[in-house]
Formats: C-alpha cells, sequence, structure tokens
C-alpha cells in the first residue's frame, strides 16, 4: 500500500464549521506558527489559539487522525469580503506585502475580486513530523511533498495531502485565481506534482524569505498527476457536505460570497457558482 493510500485510509477531511473545530484549528497554528517557529508572539495569543482578522473571512481545513481524532494538519482559504469598514476587502498578502507585488496583470487588485483567493495557514502537527529532517518547516519535510516512486514508499505526504485539500475547496468555492506566500524551493518541489506557481512579487523577509506567487486553480486539476487524482477525489468527496452547509446558511453563504445550491449527486464534487 503506497503512502497516499494510507493517507487516505488513516486520515479524514473535514471543514471546521463548528466553534470547537475552529479551536482545533487555532490550537494547532499556535503550537506550529508561534510555539516551534516563531513566526507570531505567542503573548499575542489569547488563550494558546493563534488567530488574526483574516480567519471570519476564510474557509478552514482540518486533516484528523481517523483512530486516534487527533488533529494532523490545517489549511485555509481566504475569501476577500465586504464588511462595514471595507478592513476584509483585501488578502493577507495585500495587506502585508503589496508594495512587493509586482506582476503588471497577475495582481489580485487586477482580477475580480469574487474570483480571487489567497492559501495560507498551512500547518502539521509536530507529533506528524517527528521523523528524521521532518522538524525544518511548519509543513513538515518539504522534500516528502514530491511524490516520486521512492517517495510514496517512505515520505510523509500529509503537506501535499493539505495542498490538494486547498485545492478542492478553491474550486468548490469558485475561486479559480489563487495566491499564496511561499518559499521557491517549496514552489519547485511543487510544481513536480502539478501545482504550478508563477512568482507575481518581489521576495520579502515574510516568516523567512518569501514571495507572493500565484496559480490557477483548473490549470492545477487538468496538470495533476496520475497517481494523485485519487486521493483527490476522496478529498472533494470528504469535504463537500461541509461546503453544501456553508452555501446552505444564508449569513454565511453572504459572508463568504457563496451561492446556495440545492443538494446535488454525490458524485457532483463542486459547488457551482450561479452565472
Amino acid at each position: 500500500m503506497d503512502v497516499l493510500t494510507q493517507v487516505d485510509r488513516h486520515f479524514r477531511f473535514t471543514l471546521a464549521l463548528s466553534r470547537s473545530d475552529l479551536q482545533k484549528a487555532f490550537a494547532l497554528r499556535y503550537q506550529v506558527y508561534c510555539q516551534e517557529f516563531r513566526f507570531e508572539k505567542e503573548e499575542d495569543c489569547c488563550g494558546g489559539l493563534e488567530t488574526d482578522c483574516f480567519d471570519s473571512s476564510s474557509v478552514h481545513c482540518l486533516l484528523e487522525h481517523r483512530g486516534s481524532g487527533q488533529v494532523a494538519g490545517c489549511v485555509r482559504m481566504v475569501l476577500p469580503v465586504m464588511d462595514s469598514s471595507g478592513s476584509l476587502d483585501a488578502l493577507p498578502l495585500e495587506r502585508h506585502c503589496v508594495e512587493s507585488l509586482s506582476h503588471r496583470h497577475l495582481h489580485p487588485a487586477r482580477l475580480p475580486r469574487q474570483s480571487i483567493c489567497e492559501i495560507s495557514r498551512l500547518a502539521v502537527s509536530r507529533v506528524f513530523r517527528r521523523r528524521q529532517g521532518e522538524g525544518r518547516s511548519e509543513m513538515g519535510n518539504i522534500h516528502g511533498l514530491v511524490p516520486t516512486d521512492e517517495m510514496l514508499r517512505t515520505a510523509p505526504v500529509i503537506g501535499l495531502s493539505l495542498f490538494l485539500a486547498a485545492t478542492a475547496m478553491v474550486g468548490m468555492a469558485g475561486r479559480h485565481h489563487v495566491f499564496a506566500m511561499m518559499e521557491p524551493r517549496l514552489v519547485r518541489l511543487l510544481s513536480v506534482s502539478g501545482f504550478r506557481f508563477f512568482r507575481v512579487g518581489e521576495f520579502v523577509d515574510y516568516h523567512g524569505q518569501r514571495a507572493a506567487y500565484y496559480t490557477d486553480q483548473r490549470q492545477v486539476v487538468l496538470e495533476m498527476q496520475e497517481a494523485l487524482r485519487g486521493i483527490y477525489h476522496s478529498i472533494q468527496q470528504q469535504i463537500f457536505p461541509g461546503f453544501e452547509q456553508l452555501a446552505a446558511d444564508a449569513a454565511t453563504a453572504s459572508r463568504l460570497m457563496l451561492e446556495p445550491v440545492a443538494v446535488g449527486s454525490a458524485s457532483m464534487p463542486f459547488i457551482r457558482r450561479s452565472s
């Protein structure tokens, strides 16, 4: 049994919709971003939960170990929304690194607001990273994200699975223009699996030397390796009920700019935005 199959067998993906599930994601982020890597200050995070203003305009995904119920990882999709102050009508990279954005066309301000999102706060629990070399990144050993034949047998792919979950969330929300702040070596490694990101900004010191990158989720799905498609479709099926719940709630759908949808066939994993 290869590692990707084992991930699908031993872990489950869910959207964090309840307060308790959100707190699980925030607690994991506190462990990884504050205690381990010191990206954020512990004293700024109340109650051992790492949060920011963008969490209220995000869809959060949890990866849980089926046997123990322990949270193994999390990731969020940030959606710009209009609020009374206008403070959330921006992506985090527009707020923190806007001066570094240099691409003439692939700039969030030049794309329809309802079509963009940012993937951020991806973290893997240290319990699932404690193999040789895995403590070097908040995502685990990023070399284990490349699914070569040898690594499929031996390397952890939890980080890659969370990128697949983010890809599924983006497709379901209809936000195909995706931005992320990443290290260049991670971008190179992800490109092997079909995650082709294009640099759209200059390098800045943002949790290390990182830059803004862009990808089109539709192209990622088209170019995805066949070895990844099975687990990708499984992730889609696992998180689809959560998106149905989000879209069915009028207040949430409005806040996250999701279109309410009727419950469709289980074989239809995407929420389709009305034209």
